[in-house]
């Protein structure tokens, strides 16, 4: 299935490319994978560096006591695997360590900079059981963020770790090692949305990094239950709301930094998440954000009821495309989620499309400027 092109390789590490994705196949402790990671991706990350950080230091944003507070934040907290990685990527890639930790942790920092409103746009789709085809589970997802992130690589790294933890897969940026959009060889499957607009904007600096904690979690969780409770047992740096699932259903985490986390259930056989608070139990009202997460919420939904019991893969891509704007700004009639350009907060600049049951995926980017098609991968051959 997987059109995977071999360029280089690093110890037991070997480095494809699919379309314009990066695809590192990591494998050994996670210390040796940290090694292959660093000198497989060392460049990626340097142009990673280069457009999201370099930016920051050059205005004073990012200091040395900054970059120094925030990696010391990441490793005086992370668990043993996540500090066995970061190592071995400096020794991959001869990195100060601050400068590996600043590139992992910008997303966080990005948020803790982002003031009071909510910049990103991520939408997903779930259905399984009634709703679709055969019964399995199928997961549609767009992560939406800066425009400035599609220009470096999209990164699918596959973890196949040999000294315990799960095998695992997590679509995200060169040199951001927290799980962004993960599946692990149990089905277990994690993504994450910008919740600052309704949990607020502050960041924890006494907690462990949430992304790098979800990592945790996908690398020792065989079922969705499993997963909700390790996210009941921690507190969330930052505010965010994920979309969780296994073969047998899903839901999703409403988590605010302010001290609290709350499931929403689905209601039947779909689930759409965005990025507002929907559990009732908030005691809040519904409401919008910049990114227009309500019309992309009820739009999904409504795509979903009207394909019910038809879900598969090629109808979750089909879903997936549809656009939330017409070319003029306006909101498309009938339309999707997908902003293959930034009309709003951000624009879409990657998705994912995943069959949880067969642990295959499809990734696209939809900006036209560095347009990507589906791109099959089946996880399978790459955690043999």
């Amino acid at each position: 299935m997987s059109s995977l092109e071999r360029i280089n390789e690093s110890g037991e590490g070997v480095l494809y490319t699919v379309g314009t994705f990066v695809v590192p196949v990591l494998r050994g402790s996670y210390h040796d994978m940290g090694v292959q990671y660093g000198a497989l991706m060392k460049g990626y990350m340097q142009k990673a560096y280069d457009v999201i950080v370099q930016p920051q230091v050059k205005t004073g944003v990012i200091t040395d006591d900054v970059a120094t507070l925030w990696t010391d934040r990441a490793l005086s907290t992370f668990s043993t695997r996540n500090k066995d990685f970061y190592a071995g990527m400096q020794a991959g890639c001869g990195w100060p360590i601050v400068k590996i930790g600043m590139l992992d942790q910008v997303t966080e920092f990005g948020i803790f900079q982002a003031k009071i409103h909510s910049f990103a746009g991520c939408t997903s789709i779930l259905a399984w059981g009634s709703a679709s085809s055969d019964g399995e589970m199928y997961i549609g997802r767009n992560m939406d963020w800066g425009a400035a992130f599609n220009e470096f690589a999209q990164v699918l790294t596959i973890l196949n770790p040999t000294h315990g933890g799960c095998r695992y897969a997590n679509l995200g940026w060169p040199g951001m090692i927290g799980v962004y959009t993960g599946i692990n060889e149990h089905g277990v499957y994690i993504d994450l949305h910008d919740g600052t607009s309704m949990g607020g904007s502050v960041v924890f600096g006494d907690r462990t990094p949430f992304l790098n904690v979800l990592g945790d979690i996908l690398s020792e969780t065989e079922s969705l239950e499993a997963a909700l409770h390790r996210i009941n047992s921690v507190r969330p740096s930052m505010s965010l709301i994920l979309s969780m699932a296994d073969g047998q259903g899903g839901a999703s985490m409403e988590c605010s930094s302010l001290g609290e986390s709350r499931l929403r259930k689905p209601e039947g056989d779909t689930l759409t998440v965005s990025n507002t608070f929907f559990n009732p139990d908030w005691g809040i009202h519904r409401r919008d954000t910049v990114s227009h997460s309500i019309e992309r919420f009820d739009n999904m939904t409504a795509r979903l009821a009207e394909h019910h019991g038809k879900i598969d893969v090629d109808k979750t891509c089909e879903l997936m495309d549809l656009r939330l704007f017409n070319e003029d700004g306006t909101l498309a009639k009938n339309g999707g989620c997908t902003k293959p350009t930034k009309q709003d907060a951000d624009q879409t600049t990657y998705q994912m499309v995943t069959d949880v049951s067969r642990r295959k995926v499809w990734m696209k980017v939809p900006n036209p400027d560095y347009l990507t098609g589906w791109e099959p991968v089946d996880l399978t051959e790459l955690w043999s």
